[in-house]
This record gives structure tokens, sequence and C-alpha cells, in this order.
């Protein structure tokens, strides 16, 4: 049996023969079974040595009870076991042998260990170790029995003594959960005075009746805010908040609070082009009635393309916006989107159509050749640039200083391609006209 692992019989003889010493649950010690005497514990024959006296159990510790009594100064001591029971009738369970007349302490910390029989020492075996978990508020029953330099166990125990753990912790208090925050939720309580307390668990879930979901552990008695982040707008959650103390265990939950995470803008309304001209589009729209709006965005879409583009931001104080790159008579989709001081934007409005002021530009066929006349909307216009689109460009026919253009260079069979730009006094240009196509017939006079 030599290198095997010490049982609690060898141990006390290794402690008669060096002088005694105390070892709690769970401690495990190596030792070759050869180098001392083996000392079996036995019940029979039992022994009269005197019970112990004044034994003592601590209530209020964490996970954890201490005991401690007399020793017994009378015969042949050789040390003292320890055993507990759920109840204090009992029956009584072993739990721990101490080897020394005058070890008369011990704390029992959640494994329980059985004393080894005299089958196991001949064999060399080690006894199972089954644990026993002493759990917040629990109670237990204690006595203390002497045993003999023999091994021959007292007769008579110790009174029974009952001692309870520290019990559950509280649910924290004042629990508060901040609503309208953007896309997060800020929960605060105040700190627990148990200073067992080491932290704190939050849970949330979307349903007061759960089931809750752990987001955080915080470390600390003084831990007492989280933010937590990263959620959807217009959310609604729950959360509850447990404390935790140094053993892990878990006190009762708070009640569930309820936040709800700050909405996004509602989009602009009553969209409309309250003023046009030539090449430009004022929009104009309804203020929010959200009191943090900082910008409004406005959003163009022309025809045929797949995302819009920006035409401007303005600021929440301005409820219009004015359009300066639109083509003449071109096909607009505009929306609006709204931005708060979170930045926080709105879905875009319901998009408008709007159709660009136009030249009205016409062609006519006539004696002469193709007669093209538009209209200045009103605007004062120097005068206008006319153009013949070609396949590959487009060939300048000339400028007029009215609203009509005769060219007589025109192929009979052919078709023609017409567009206009006029320009004002200041020399700037409008956007070009559409193109405006005029099929020549066979029957017409080249000119």
């Amino acid at each position: 049996m030599s290198n095997a692992r010490i049982t609690v019989v060898s141990l006390v003889a290794l402690a008669l023969w060096s002088g005694g010493c105390s070892f709690e649950s769970g401690s495990v010690m190596s030792w070759p079974v050869s180098a001392r005497p083996e000392l079996v514990l036995t019940e029979q024959p039992g022994s009269d040595l005197e019970e112990p006296q004044g034994l003592v159990a601590s209530s209020g510790e964490l996970r954890a009870i201490p005991l401690k009594w007399e020793p017994v100064l009378v015969g042949q001591v050789g040390g003292y076991v320890i055993e507990r029971s759920a109840v204090q009738a009992g029956p009584f369970e072993r739990i721990a042998t101490i080897v020394g007349r005058l070890n008369t302490q011990y704390i029992d910390r959640n494994t329980l260990v059985p004393l080894m029989s005299s089958e196991d020492a001949a064999l060399g075996e080690a006894p199972p170790i089954t644990p026993v978990n002493l759990e917040d508020g629990m109670s237990w029953s204690y006595r203390i029995r002497a045993y003999s330099a023999s091994g021959a166990l007292a007769t008579a125990g110790s009174a029974v003594v009952t001692a309870t753990t520290a019990p559950p912790l509280s649910a924290p208090e004042e629990l508060r959960a901040y609503s309208q925050q953007p896309r997060k939720v800020a929960v605060s309580w105040r700190a627990a005075e148990d200073r067992l307390v080491q932290g704190y668990w939050i849970y949330r879930s979307p349903s007061a009746a759960g089931p809750y979901q752990l987001i955080a552990q915080l470390e600390g008695r003084h831990e007492t805010n989280y933010v937590d982040s990263g959620l959807g707008d217009l959310r609604v959650f729950y959360y509850r908040v447990a404390a935790a103390n140094q053993a892990g265990g878990l006190g009762d939950p708070t009640d569930p609070v309820q936040a709800v995470t700050k909405p996004e803008p509602l989009p602009p309304y009553l969209l409309r082009a309250t003023e046009q001209r030539l090449g430009s589009n004022v929009i104009s729209w309804e203020p929010n009635v959200e009191p943090d709006i900082v910008e409004y965005r406005v959003l163009r879409t022309r025809s045929g393309a797949d995302m819009p583009e920006i035409v401007a931001s303005v600021s929440s104080g301005l409820t219009l916006a004015e359009d300066r790159a639109v083509g003449a008579g071109e096909h607009i989709n505009y929306s609006i989107i709204a931005i708060d001081r979170d930045g926080l934007e709105s879905d875009p409005a319901e998009p408008i159509q709007v159709v660009s002021v136009g030249y009205g530009l016409k062609a006519d066929i006539v004696e002469n050749g193709i007669q093209l006349s538009w209209e200045t909307d009103g605007e004062n216009f120097r005068g206008g640039h006319v153009f013949r689109n070609e396949r590959f460009g487009r060939t300048s026919l000339g400028f007029t200083t009215g609203n009509h253009f005769l060219d007589p260079s025109v192929t009979p069979g052919l078709r023609h391609r017409y567009s206009v730009v006029l320009e004002r006094h200041d020399k700037t240009l409008a956007p070009p006209s559409q193109v405006i196509e005029v099929n020549v017939p066979e029957s017409a006079a080249a000119r």
C-alpha cells in the first residue's frame, strides 16, 4: 500500500505521533499509509470518555457554520468526531474528524466526508466524498463526541446545538428604469446594506411575465446602475435585478419595472411644391410635432433612379427647401426625413411627384422649314440658344432674342431633333429643354 492516499484513520495516527493537528471537511492530505500504524475509529466497544461541554454553533455566516467547544481533559482523548443532522432529533451523520485533545474548533463548509470503515482501512482505500451544500438560510444541528487513543468512540455526545447560515439576500430596493432614451435603457437601484452582497445580476424580458434573460453581472456592492444599449426604437422591456453574495448565491429578484426606448420621429407630412420656375422646385412641409427635431433632410429621386439624392439639409426652424438642379419638364419624386437631437431618423415621408417647369417646346413644319416656339413662363430671359441634336452631339443653329426660331435647312424624309437653352440677362443659362423630334415628310421642300 505504499504511496496510497491517506485516510481519516491514518491522519489520526499521524496526529497522535506528532502532537496533534486539526483539519476541516473536504481537506485532502497525502502520506504513505505504511509510514505510521493505522487507527480505526469504532463504535463497539464504545468508550466511557466524558461528553464535550460548551459546544457553540454560530449563525449568520456565509454558507458556513463555525463550531467551538471545551476540551475533554480527562482520559486518553485522541480527538473528536463532528456529527451533523438536518433536524435536532437526528439521525446524525459524521462529517469530520478532529485530531488532538486541544483542537476544539471546526468550520462546516459544504462537504460531507464519511469515516472509513475497517474494511476500507484494510484495503487502503479512501472513502467516497459526498458533497453537501450549505445553502443560504439553511439550518443544521451538531453534536461532538470524543474518541480514545485506541480509536474507541465515546458513547456520550455533547448537547445538540443548531445554527443557520446567512439568510438569502433581499431583493434590491428602489429599482428604476429610465424610458425615452435613444436605443438604450438605464436602470438603477439603491446599494444593499448587507455587506455579504458581492454584486448584482440584471435580467431583461420583452414581457413582464418573462422569461427573463441575464444580460449583465456587476461586481461590487455599490455598482448600482447599468445602461442596456443597442436596443431598437420604441421598444418595451422589463427589468429585474437580484443581489449576489460572495459564494455565488442569488437573492430573490426585484419585481419587474418597465421601460420604453425613445421612438424615432414621425415622418414629415403635407409635402407640396409651393413655387416652381424653370430649373427650380421649392418644396415645403408642415413642422413635426416632436420638440427636439434638429434637421430635415430633403430627398430627390429622379425618374429611373434606384436611390434618392440629398437635395438639402435644413434646420428645424425651416420647412421649405429649393431644388435648383432639376431639368426642364423633369418628373421627380420628393420625400423628407426628420432627424432629432439624438440622431434618430424618421421614416421617409410619403413621396410626392412633381413635374418641373418646362419650355412647352413646339415644332411645326411650315413652308420655309421647321418653326420652333417655346414659353418663358414669365421670366425675363435675354433669349434662347437653339440646337439641333445629332447622333454624335448637338449643333448650334443660332441665338434668338424672341421665343421662336425658324430652321430652314431641313431635309425631306428625315427625322430632326431640337432643343433650346434659355439665357438670362446675367448670362446664366437655364437647364436645356427636353428634346423634340420632327419627322419631315418626303413631300416637304428642301430649304
